[in-house]
């Protein structure tokens, strides 16, 4: 007697799903465990100095077959508003290479470390006129009568505008590297500044002595209508 045969195509379909059903669900497990030892890395990287858990993003995929070598490629790290002594960084990028972990998944090392901290032009404002060679001048840190704009690639001017406009004055930086954990304002020109506040204006340093994860200037510095750039280099880091 003849039997029907269901044709050969209609198993290679179910196949076929069955593989795509697997992959979704791979898929779904290495993101899965990629957020989550995004989040874990976070906890270990803050115990670095930084003032809050940053966010943290581990490049590459499969993520899996990175776990089962405990040798990460690429690992960013961002964070903002870091306390640095007198100011306040605005936000910090850096990307971590050769991230290796030990064998308890919970301590290890990476570098180098290349990035970029920002400083707003209005943080550089509130240095300036708190704690800088301005404050004297404004009364006190008043800050309403003072704006900082970007000049050109590396300079900032600070333009200072008092009772209602019967006092002005400004005042030019060139911004430069002062070594691994310092930034210096050069002044270049200034109008109408009163000469006893000259002489502690001419170099205005502002400190970072204490960036997180042991990064350090490298010497590169722009300024733009963001702040100020200052690229930042660590040759190591261990963590955990």
């Amino acid at each position: 007697m003849y039997q029907y045969q269901p044709p050969k195509r209609s198993a290679g379909r179910k196949a076929l799903i069955w593989v795509i059903a697997i992959l979704v669900v791979l898929v779904a497990l290495d993101f899965g465990a990629k957020a989550f030892a995004e989040s874990e890395a976070a906890t270990q990287i803050q115990k670095q100095g930084f003032p809050k858990k940053p966010d943290v993003s581990i490049a590459g995929f499969p993520f899996l077959t990175q776990v089962i070598t405990r040798n990460f490629h690429q690992v960013t790290i961002s964070s903002s508003d870091i306390p640095e002594g007198p100011i306040k960084i605005t936000s910090l990028d850096v990307v971590a290479q050769n991230v290796k972990l030990n064998s308890n998944f919970q301590s290890g090392t990476a570098g180098p470390l290349n990035g970029t901290v920002l400083i707003s032009l209005g943080a550089i404002g509130g240095f300036l006129s708190d704690a800088g060679p301005l404050a004297g001048f404004l009364g006190g840190g008043s800050k309403g009568g003072l704006k900082v704009v970007a000049v050109g690639k590396n300079q900032v001017k600070a333009n200072i505008n008092l009772v209602g406009g019967i006092v002005n004055a400004s005042a030019t930086w060139q911004v430069t590297s002062a070594g691994p954990h310092a930034i210096m304002l050069h002044l270049v020109s200034s109008q109408g500044l009163p000469s006893q506040f000259l002489d502690s204006a001419r170099n205005v340093k502002i400190p970072l002595k204490s960036l997180p994860a042991g990064l350090r200037l490298t010497g590169k510095i722009s300024s733009s209508s963001g702040g100020i750039v200052a690229h930042v280099f660590a040759r190591s880091l261990a963590f955990g």
